[in-house]
């Protein structure tokens, strides 16, 4: 409990307009002056009273809810959270725009063909909500040619963008497909830090000011990376390597880089010196555990065809959105060490979407270690 205004009671200090009244009435007392109409109901000491105790009362309160919590780590807020981190050579991530690669295919490949420069493609609706990514350079199809990657960027700056492969299968270009691969992101996109996410990393960051370099360290360094939270870092410290050795398994958010990040992030840690659980750490993506995963559905009978297949699409987003294949849901996520309950998934369908009588698993809970579940296939059906 972050008790300031008892900090302030314990040194003597009045907090309260009933106790700054009666400080003020000792402090005259002891000046020698005298007011004899003191009743509370006199007009005249009302607006004495007021004209002295309020102020203080005003200030009192801004000390206890807007100051003093800026003095200490765990309660400061976002107004001056960054000069926390400032202390610590410990600057917020920003957000940023991702970056990637999707592919266009056309069927009649004769003639040359153009796709524009701020070609949209995009996404179905996914939680009321259409993604769109814009290619940034005219891009040529040539003669006989069938298949054209292009660059693009995301239309926001925001973590959601970060989706797996084949969500961004739209586009408006006539007798043109595409599609996003497997490994199209070059950056990722990203929302700026969450305020608990810095806090976090600030307090990793005090490790740095020690000689000795151990988990802190390692976590503040690999956290520096937009798209890696401090909370998602787990080590391996029974020597895998051989004594001296440890390993920093690594959960990304969403679709990351990862090969790319963790390259550059192994190259830090040898190139600058990082030791402490010896002098061989190495920084690995968090090994995945592969399932298929068919879900049965049971609709009410008022529905109409039409809207049992809206429902099975959103169903099918919202079940990847705990499986960390998009954001587009508030649903609880696989994580390692932990058991990721059908139970509890189901529950919170039912909470999402009306409609549904019934909803049947093939699989029971799926128990991580140092590892995250993902699903190879999921198959939404009808009972």
């Amino acid at each position: 409990m972050n008790d300031f205004e008892g900090v302030l009671k314990d040194n003597g200090v009045p907090t309260t307009e009933a106790e700054i009244t009666e400080k003020f009435r000792e402090v005259l007392a002891e000046s020698g002056s005298t007011i004899a109409n003191d009743s509370n109901y006199s007009p005249f000491w009302r607006l004495i009273s007021a004209i002295a105790t309020k102020p203080v009362l005003w200030l009192v309160q801004l000390l206890i809810k807007n100051v003093m919590p800026q003095f200490f780590l765990k309660t400061v807020g976002e107004s001056f959270i960054e000069l926390w981190g400032d202390s610590y050579n410990c600057p917020r991530k920003q957000s940023q725009f991702l970056k990637g690669r999707v592919v266009f295919t056309r069927a009649n490949t004769a003639g040359a063909f153009t796709v524009p420069a701020g070609a949209v493609v995009y996404t179905d609706l996914i939680n009321n909500t259409v993604y769109k990514v814009i290619t940034d350079i005219d891009a040529i199809f040539q003669d006989g040619e069938a298949g054209l990657i292009v660059s693009v960027t995301s239309e926001k700056a925001a973590t959601a963008y970060n989706l797996e492969a084949s969500y961004f299968s739209k586009c408006d270009l006539d007798g043109v497909s595409v599609t996003n691969p497997n490994d199209w992101i070059d950056r990722v996109g990203a929302d700026i830090e969450e305020i608990e996410a810095y806090r976090a990393r600030i307090r990793n960051a005090f490790n740095t000011l020690s000689h000795y370099h151990t988990d802190g360290v390692y976590k503040y360094l690999i956290s520096s990376w937009v798209g890696v939270q401090s909370d998602k870092i787990w080590f391996q410290h029974d020597a895998p390597r051989g004594p001296g050795t440890a390993n920093a398994y690594i959960l990304f958010d969403l679709n990351a880089p990862a090969q790319s990040y963790l390259e550059t992030i192994n190259r830090q840690i040898s190139t600058e010196g990082y030791h402490g659980h010896g002098d061989d750490v190495v920084a690995y993506n968090m090994p995945e555990t592969e399932h298929d995963l068919t879900v049965t559905l049971y609709f009410s009978d008022t529905l109409l065809s039409e809207e049992k297949e809206a429902k099975k699409t959103q169903v099918y987003n919202a079940i990847y959105s705990a499986f960390r294949g998009n954001a587009a849901y508030e649903m609880t996520k696989t994580a390692p060490f932990s058991r990721f309950s059908f139970t509890n998934l189901a529950g919170e369908l039912y909470d999402l979407f009306d409609g549904i009588d019934d909803i049947e698993f093939n699989l029971s809970s799926i128990v991580s270690d140092m590892s995250i579940p993902v699903l190879s296939s999921l198959n939404i059906v009808e009972g």
